[in-house]
């Protein structure tokens, strides 16, 4: 696929970052910045459903540390215990209409929270692809324009 021409605005302390990650990796910014995109918005395969693509997409809005923090999310300790003992008596058979209720509640609390995880990490783990280290373990920034590697 071709390139698109896309005029650009960014604000001038970006644009200083931009020029010295150029000069440091001995590279045009526009290499900065494609990589930069590159690496934040990891490829949406055409089998994803519209709602897994539509979350992906706005879940790469956020930042490392925010999906990290999605990533390592749980259930609060006293709601995983209640949903494991909701989980026992259900096993058992001795389950109340609204403890059922209950349950069914935090399975869902239980399965949206494990969702978000794996998004998180998705893109997460995208992202690290896209920076990767690579070689002999010395820093390296992908240039995804040309596809070559230059060494930082």
């Amino acid at each position: 696929m071709g390139a698109t021409e896309l005029k650009l605005r960014l604000p001038g302390s970006l644009y200083q970052r931009v020029k010295r990650t150029a000069r440091l990796a001995r590279c045009d910014a526009e290499d900065v910045i494609v990589s930069a995109i590159e690496a934040a918005l990891p490829p949406m395969s055409d089998d994803f459903t519209p709602e897994l693509a539509t979350d992906l997409a706005r879940m790469t809005l956020l930042d490392d540390e925010a999906l990290q923090a999605i990533a390592n999310g749980f259930l609060s300790p006293k709601r995983q215990r209640r949903f494991t003992v909701l989980l026992r008596k259900d096993g058992e058979g001795s389950l109340s209409a609204r403890e059922r209720d209950e349950m069914e509640s935090l399975k869902r609390e239980y399965l949206r929270v494990s969702q978000n995880k794996a998004k998180a990490q998705f893109i997460l783990d995208q992202r690290k692809k896209a920076q990767s280290v690579r070689g002999d373990g010395e820093g390296y920034f992908w240039l995804a324009s040309g596809g070559s590697i230059s060494k930082l």
